[in-house]
């Protein structure tokens, strides 16, 4: 089986989109890894209880647990160099994903723009972060924008590629792309990745499109991204 290559350079912003079950999250944590291996900075905002837990066995990385009603001190957390951020159930339960998102990971992602320097964001459910499908957020907007002269490499993952603003879709240097089945998603990605029709009916499960733009693509199979951390996803 050979070994797969994917560049880790000091600035990007990766797209990473699919249905649900595709193997985003398993693919995120898998960069993440990779990151992990080269002493990289990181930071993953999770929207589910347990979806990236497994990373935090590797060592060095820490956890920090969102608790509803809590108050936390965004410089601090913006100071530890690799972190994986989740919610509890209660905080599920009480605020949702886009209170989750409102409350805490805002103002985690606009502290990490400001002070921040030599990270890698990994953002789950991007499309949350936006108040349509057509006006992205303010704090996804200035990483997307103007993370570069910091090296703030942004990973943004969504199963709502049609939905998510094309101002930010257009700001991206590489885009992850899972088999999709929703007809509104292939004719939107249609129009936007050449040849992305015959590239999504030769995909099974789990394999995925690794596209370049403008016009740089391959197929990327299941067997070669291997975790060595359990996922939950």
């Amino acid at each position: 089986m050979g070994i797969l290559d994917v560049d880790l350079p000091p600035w990007s912003i990766d797209l990473i989109y699919g249905n649900t079950g595709s193997g985003k999250s398993y693919f995120a944590g898998w960069l993440v890894e990779q990151a992990w291996g080269r002493g990289r900075r990181f930071i993953v905002l999770d929207t589910k209880v347990k979806n990236h837990l497994g990373l935090v066995a590797l060592r060095g990385v820490k956890l920090l647990k969102i608790k509803p009603g809590a108050r936390y001190d965004f410089s601090r957390i913006a100071k530890i160099d690799q972190l994986v951020v989740v919610p509890t159930r209660g905080t599920i339960s009480r605020l949702g994903v886009k209170g989750l998102v409102d409350r805490y990971y805002k103002p985690i992602l606009d502290e990490l723009f400001r002070r921040d320097k030599d990270r890698i964001i990994v953002v789950e459910e991007a499309h949350r972060y936006n108040p349509s499908s057509r006006t992205p957020g303010e704090e996804l907007e200035q990483l997307f924008r103007e993370g570069r002269d910091a090296r703030i490499y942004m990973v943004a993952i969504t199963q709502s590629i049609a939905d998510f603003p094309k101002l930010l879709f257009r700001q991206a240097q590489r885009h992850f792309i899972f088999q999709h089945y929703v007809p509104n998603d292939i004719f939107y990605l249609k129009k936007m990745i050449p040849g992305f029709e015959e590239m999504n009916a030769r995909l099974r499960r789990h394999d995925l499109v690794e596209f370049i733009p403008p016009d740089e693509s391959r197929i990327i199979k299941r067997e070669l991204v291997m975790r060595r951390t359990r996922h939950f996803g």
